[in-house]
């Protein structure tokens, strides 16, 4: 299975996730990386990261070159943006002030988890095939798969705002 770095575009397996220094050593060999290649490898506008770096997010660039650690600060938030703010990503950050190794372990755990343990866990195939036995849809309408598909969906949606509002809430506990 091939997925990719948090927070980049570079594709990585689950077991390149389990030592990123592997990855990452070899990208920072010279001073650093220029804003072109950095945007590059996250995915992200150049004036996303200039604005980053202006609103003190992440540290201005040393001979225009983004090091490592400027590298992974970056990483981190364009992952997190979309489930907190930058501003509370930067409050999580506090909590152990060492990004490159924070963010290394979080993608060992990645590596190590399952890949999805709420749906296994919880057995939501299952339900979702009960739910849709006692309901009587018109399969000539949409198919059973559809239905299955959408419900599936909906649910994970669901979870997906559960655990945000969880990870808010632990968040603001800080």
């Amino acid at each position: 299975m091939s997925e990719y770095l948090p927070g980049t575009l570079i594709s990585v397996t689950k077991d390149h996730l389990k030592n990123i220094d592997g990855i990452l050593d070899p990208m920072f060999l010279m001073e650093g990386m220029q804003l072109r290649q950095v945007t590059g490898l996250l995915g992200i506008e150049a004036h996303t990261v200039q604005n980053w770096v202006k609103r003190g997010f992440v540290e201005s660039p040393v001979k225009k070159l983004y090091n490592r650690d400027k590298f992974i600060r970056l990483a981190i938030l364009n992952y997190f943006k979309d489930v907190f703010s930058l501003e509370g990503i930067l409050e999580l950050l506090k909590m152990a002030n060492q990004d490159s190794t924070v963010y290394s372990a979080f993608c060992e755990l990645i590596a190590m988890a399952p890949i999805d343990p709420i749906r296994s866990e919880t057995k939501l195939n299952d339900y979702i095939d009960k739910a849709m036995s006692e309901k009587k849809f018109d399969y000539s309408k949409t198919s059973r798969e559809q239905v299955k598909r959408l419900l599936t969906i909906l649910y994970t949606a669901h979870l997906s705002i559960l655990l945000k509002k969880e990870a808010e809430r632990l968040l603001n506990e800080i």
